[in-house]
């Protein structure tokens, strides 16, 4: 039995010491032999998606914080034959430490990381090219097995393409320093681009004690500045290593909330100035920032905004409130300059924008949001109770509806615009209520004391990109009747060119005359609109006209001829024109057959008009 015992051990000694020199040796080769090195590392990390491939030579220095230097690293994604690399590296160097390992924590001394280049890739499904394992990570527990305690990039470059928004990003880390510790603060500082913008960043958060306390919330301090947008967090983090319960206040600042858009998804008009700040929580997958005060441009604005970005595409629900809104802080919604429609991107003496919106923009999310407003700002007309709803899906944008008031009156438009097609095509529908003709017309006294309201429609369809493709290409109808109203019986004279009458109301006073009716009807095709009717009938006289209006170069051209009811001595009795452009007309009649003395017994005796016959044409 002892001879037996004695052989075992021998034989596990003579085990255990092979043992030790294949450990020694395989410690010695990885110590002293590049190829053995990199054969070893690329065997330990590759499986059977991830590919790591070492091209250039690798060092080590061999004590208590053992440096591993690696040149020349790609790493492909096996599943995936485009882009060829998901990541290249120049040159990375990890530094570890031995001793704290038997803390139970790889402790990473130093990572420095020279030149990198991610080529990062989403496709339509939304499986993603970095994801290299079949294994759905659980979104609600973050793993932390490795601590850095220093971390520097330089020098680089990232390319993300997003096959379902259909978009690309590019951008830049020009250098990145990282540090932390057990019991010392995180920082991070870093300077580079994104999207041709610089984008700079400075963060500080607690230790990585802290980070794992289950009792204490985790404090978050962050300054973000992306081009000339400004953006600040603070707050805590309840638990950040499971189901994160964030406590955050955003504060947000720039000159344009569009230029938003690569940081959130979420695609926003072009606005004036603003600046914003609320409370930012979670709750599951969707992010809650509500509890905010903002302003942009001259419109205050409250509310709430949630967003999904784990949905494909990103969800956003908005619901927001202005006790005030400028109406020209809405400018960018038809393609203009928010505050400064004069500076709109367009030709010379143009009215209508020509400023493009961006179809990929509207297709990146899915959504729905609302604004409300009770004082408006508005130079032109009295605007009030603005009530605007708008939903996006799948690439279709709708109005449904903008409604407004004006005066006593109402606006409702509705709107569809179906990005998904390049050039875009677009419905829209306009109705009004009961406006006030007086309130629409305020600069000119006369007209002012114009009494009466409108009712009419206008339907169009168009295709394009931009507001003026839409109304170049358009086609439909639109028409606009007033009745029982009263009109200055100056404005009706002097249109009729009555000289005597004019000049008597002129001296003794005007009055105000009834309006048998009003009536404009006219026909869209290909940009142009045409006119079938354009009446206005009154006791004293009655005005015919024809006409035309181009979207498409905004000319137009207008003759009214008037036909007056009664006597008088010294009447002009030729057509009116009006030409040119919307922004420049002109006005002309014709010198050698105004003059008409003592005209011949068909003055005053104009046909019978039948008002609602011709009301009822318009509508059909």
């Amino acid at each position: 039995m002892n001879l037996k015992l004695i052989t075992l051990t021998r034989i596990f000694l003579v085990i255990l010491l092979i043992g030790f020199f294949a450990i020694v040796s395989l410690l010695l080769d990885f110590a002293y032999s590049n190829n053995f090195r990199t054969w070893f590392i690329e065997t330990i990390v590759n499986t059977e998606k991830l590919k790591l491939d070492i091209k250039g030579k690798t060092l080590l220095e061999i004590g208590w914080q053992p440096e591993l230097t690696l040149n020349n690293i790609s790493i492909k994604n096996k599943a995936w034959p485009r882009p060829e690399n998901v990541a290249k590296i120049d040159q990375l160097s990890l530094q570890i430490s031995i001793p704290k390992l038997f803390h139970g924590d790889i402790f990473i001394n130093d990572l420095s990381i020279s030149k990198p280049e991610l080529f990062l890739f989403k496709n339509k499904k939304g499986d993603t090219n970095w994801n290299f394992s079949d294994r759905k990570a659980d979104s609600n527990v973050l793993e932390l097995p490795v601590i850095f305690e220093n971390l520097h990039i330089i020098s680089g470059i990232f390319h993300y393409y997003d096959g379902i928004r259909d978009m690309n990003f590019e951008g830049g880390v020009d250098s990145l320093k990282g540090s932390g510790g057990w019991q010392l603060p995180i920082t991070i500082e870093s300077m580079g681009s994104y999207q041709h913008k610089t984008l700079n960043l400075h963060a500080s958060a607690g230790s990585y004690s802290e980070l794992r306390s289950e009792k204490q919330p985790y404090p978050i301090k962050l300054n973000m500045a992306f081009g000339q947008t400004e953006i600040a967090i603070r707050g805590t983090v309840i638990h950040p290593l499971q189901v994160a319960d964030p406590k955050l206040n955003l504060s947000l600042k720039g000159p344009d909330i569009a230029e938003l858009f690569p940081l959130t998804g979420i695609p926003l008009p072009p606005s004036s100035a603003y600046k914003i700040t609320g409370n930012l929580s979670r709750h599951d997958t969707t992010w809650r920032f509500d509890h905010f005060n903002g302003e942009i441009g001259h419109s205050d604005l409250q509310g709430t905004v949630l967003v999904n970005p784990k949905l494909e595409p990103l969800y956003f629900d908005m619901d927001l409130f202005a006790k005030t809104l400028d109406l020209a802080d809405l400018g960018g919604f038809i393609g203009g300059e928010p505050n400064h429609p004069d500076q709109s991107v367009m030709e010379d003496d143009a009215l209508i924008p020509d400023h493009h919106f961006d179809l990929k923009q509207i297709r990146a999310a899915n959504g729905k949001a609302r604004l409300r407003a009770t004082n408006i700002i508005n130079k032109e007309i009295p605007i009030t109770n603005f009530d605007g709803q708008l939903s996006l899906n799948n690439g279709v944008l709708k109005f449904e509806p903008v409604t407004f008031g004006i005066d006593e009156g109402r606006v409702n438009l509705w709107m569809s615009a179906y990005g998904s097609r390049n050039p875009a095509d677009v419905d829209i529908q306009i109705h009004v209520i009961d406006l006030s003709l007086s309130k629409l017309i305020r600069k000119v006294n006369d007209i002012q004391k114009t009494l009466g309201k409108i009712n009419g429609k206008l339907k169009l369809k168009g295709t394009g990109n931009t507001l003026k493709d839409i109304l170049s290409s358009s086609n439909g109808e639109a028409y606009l009747v007033q009745f029982d109203g009263k009109i200055s019986a100056l404005i009706v004279e002097l249109i009729g060119l009555d000289i005597v009458h004019a000049l008597g109301y002129y001296i003794l006073g005007d009055t105000q005359i009834p309006i048998l009716c009003a009536v404009v009807d006219v026909n869209i095709k290909d940009g142009i609109a045409q006119s079938k009717t354009l009446l206005l009938n009154t006791r004293d006289s009655v005005v015919h006209g024809n006409g035309h209006l181009s979207f498409k170069n905004e000319t137009f051209e207008l003759a009214m001829t008037p036909y007056p009811r009664d006597f008088s001595p010294l009447t002009l009795r030729s057509t009116l024109k009006f030409s040119g452009t919307i922004l420049k007309p002109k006005f002309s009649i014709n010198p050698l057959s105004t003059l008409m003395l003592l005209p011949p017994v068909d003055i005053g005796e104009v046909q019978n008009i039948d008002c609602q016959k011709m009301i009822r044409q318009a509508k059909d």
